[in-house]
């Protein structure tokens, strides 16, 4: 008998085939049909269904297909069961309809508005991914990364100026600006010598006569015990980052609790951050400079990091595997919670949510430890470093009885020798650090890469043709959403709609709105591009970075080449273009973005000017940028717009 069973149900509708409306070009450009239609346009202009539509774009990294748009709609119908009352919309349908000739698949929903009735939403998608998949190299991100860097030095000290509705603004700065931007390429240029040494070390240890003395053979075992304290730290804040994201609360749960893992995981990644600066700085003294710091040079200093290292991945990898077993429980309680019925506020404060958060402040003590552990092996000298074994086997020699007792002395004293072994073992640090090098740089290529074939840094490359691709798919894809003509109508197909973009999505979001509605004014705005946009919703967003490191001013210049910049955003030319809201959701803990604040006069309010709305659940430092997804700040602004009466 089959133990096949439905857990929801879902439509896939018919394809749709609409007619689209002429959008920019001259009339002498289009083809008769289409003349025609612009002709009869500017004598009865269209009107609109009762329909809405939101179109999203995501952001960087490696993004798979219809992920955001399942992603959108959890998000709105979530933001639907958790308003006041609650409502429940039907299940979704599915749907790929084709307008002139582009082709899109959509998600339709019927959401619940205030009152009794359902407002029909189409959920789009611009999905460009795979336009620069594998076009960036680790070269061209550090180059970008350190042009950002100096060019925000530079605009902090010279003063930083933008062309806003006819007039220069010059805007304050924070001297947390140069503190930010040379702790970041401090960090980068660490990175860069560890990746460097490791590279090399990796080169000279696989035997490549070119590379043999990378390192006098005597300092080896010096540079060895330095990494290992690198990896270990890297290793242990990892986990508690892992660990962070797992146990945090959501939706607002245990708020108190999540702050606390807040500032817990910034202070590991400040002792991390460090611990990567003086590791870069001490390696480099052994690698290239070939001076050892004399508090390094003892033998057993080593050897008793070493243990200590090692000791220390064990646990938090013991950890790490630990949490996954708990949090695989969960979810197979989940599931069977779930057919029974149980809700998902029952299961906020579970057993299982309590493991994972006393797991999370071991693993931040362990991480804490490793650095006071460290310290202390230093400032005791080599008399602790003698002393160190000895007093793990002085802890552990309880234990180690009982074992013996309950496993039999010849199988405990082979357990032993192997532990001992590892303990001692210094092999797999360079494998180790030479894996975290390899995540890092690809991290790094996956995601600001994006940033870096779609961010013009205001110098000649090879990314132009991959951001006109990005830009005209963008384009193609909005263009089609709003000048759809509904079928047997004269009108169009929708009457609103929001326009969303995650990240560097909210740049390109940004640039398909301003492409839109430029091409409308060329037509005297026949197609409404600013009257029928109900909402433009940014999330994550760098504007306001990129808007800094990237600014177009010249030296002793009357900042002509940023107000040529200008002519191609109507949204910063004209508040007439910002008919709609402008909403942008941000946290403090969010690295890579901010509120938006350089896009509006001084004093302007909300609207027209941008609502920077704070998301208080995006928590954890690193992953703050993409937990706007799990949240309800963000999907309650969207549903409250697209349901709007």
């Amino acid at each position: 008998m089959s133990n096949q069973r439905s857990v929801g149900r879902f439509s896939v509708e018919s394809p749709l085939s609409y007619e689209s409306f002429p959008l920019a070009p001259a009339a002498g450009e289009l083809e008769e049909a289409a003349q025609k239609l612009r002709a009869t346009i500017a004598v009865r202009p269209p009107g609109t269904t009762k329909k809405r539509a939101v179109w999203i774009v995501h952001g960087m990294g490696q993004q798979v297909p219809f992920e955001t748009l399942e992603q959108l709609a959890e998000g709105l119908i979530s933001a639907a069961e958790h308003s006041n009352p609650p409502a429940s919309a039907p299940p979704p349908k599915f749907r790929e309809v084709r307008v002139g000739n582009t082709v899109l698949q959509r998600v339709e929903l019927a959401l619940p508005r205030p009152g009794t009735d359902l407002q029909e939403v189409h959920l789009y998608e611009c999905y460009w991914a795979p336009k620069t998949e594998g076009a960036v190299k680790l070269s061209d991100v550090v180059s970008f990364l350190w042009d950002g860097g100096t060019s925000g030095l530079a605009n902090f000290f010279t003063g930083f100026a933008r062309a806003l509705f006819g007039n220069m603004i010059e805007f304050p700065l924070s001297w947390r600006t140069p503190t930010y931007l040379l702790l970041t390429l401090a960090v980068l240029a660490a990175l860069t010598v560890i990746n460097a040494i490791v590279v090399g070390m990796g080169a000279s240890l696989a035997g490549i006569s070119s590379m043999q003395n990378f390192v006098p053979r005597e300092q080896v075992g010096t540079l060895t015990a330095v990494a290992g304290m690198v990896c270990a730290l890297a290793i242990a804040f990892g986990v508690t980052l892992f660990l962070a994201e797992m146990s945090r609360p959501t939706r607002g749960a245990s708020l108190s609790y999540g702050r606390r893992v807040r500032d817990l995981t910034w202070v590991a990644l400040g002792i991390t951050i460090l611990t990567i600066l003086a590791g870069a700085g001490i390696m480099a003294l052994i690698a290239w400079v070939r001076c050892v710091p004399d508090w390094l040079k003892p033998e057993s200093f080593q050897n008793s990091v070493i243990h200590f290292t090692n000791v220390l991945v064990l646990a938090v990898i013991a950890i790490m595997i630990l949490a996954r077993i708990v949090q695989w429980r969960n979810v197979s309680k989940e599931k069977s919670g779930l057919r029974e019925g149980a809700t998902l506020e029952e299961k906020t404060e579970s057993e299982t949510s309590r493991t994972l958060r006393a797991l999370f402040y071991i693993a931040f003590l362990a991480h804490l430890s490793a650095i006071v552990g460290i310290i202390w092996l230093a400032s005791e000298g080599p008399g602790w470093a003698l002393r160190f074994p000895p007093v793990v086997a002085w802890v552990c020699g309880w234990p180690s009885n009982f074992l013996r007792c309950l496993l039999g002395a010849p199988l405990w004293e082979c357990i032993c020798g192997f532990l001992q072994r590892v303990l001692t073992s210094r092999f797999w640090i360079w494998p180790f650090l030479f894996l975290i090098s390899a995540v890092v740089r690809n991290l790094l290529v996956q995601f600001v890469g994006d940033v870096t074939a779609y961010i013009s840094s205001n110098k000649i490359d090879r990314f132009e043709d991959i951001r006109k691709k990005i830009k005209d798919a963008a384009k193609e894809s909005a263009a089609a959403v709003y000048l759809a003509k509904a079928n047997g109508s004269h009108d169009f197909e929708y009457e609103k709609v929001a326009i969303v973009g995650h990240s560097l999505g909210s740049v390109i979001a940004y640039d398909t709105l301003n492409r839109l509605i430029a091409d409308d004014s060329l037509v005297q705005d026949m197609t409404g591009i600013t009257r029928r946009t109900a909402l433009f919703l940014t999330f994550g967003s760098p504007l306001d970075k990129i808007a800094f490191f990237f600014s177009v001013m010249g030296k002793n210049t009357k900042h002509i080449r940023e107000q040529l910049a200008a002519v191609v955003q109507p949204l910063i030319q004209d508040y007439k273009n910002r008919t709609f809201r402008w909403v942008n959701v941000y946290s403090r803990n969010d690295i890579i973005c901010g509120s938006l604040d350089f896009y509006d006069l001084p004093g302007t309010s909300a609207p027209p000017g941008v609502e920077n709305v704070r998301d208080e659940d995006a928590l954890i430092p690193l992953v703050a940028h993409v937990e706007y997804w799990k949240n309800l700040t963000l999907w309650k602004e969207l549903w409250a717009e697209v349901t709007r009466s």
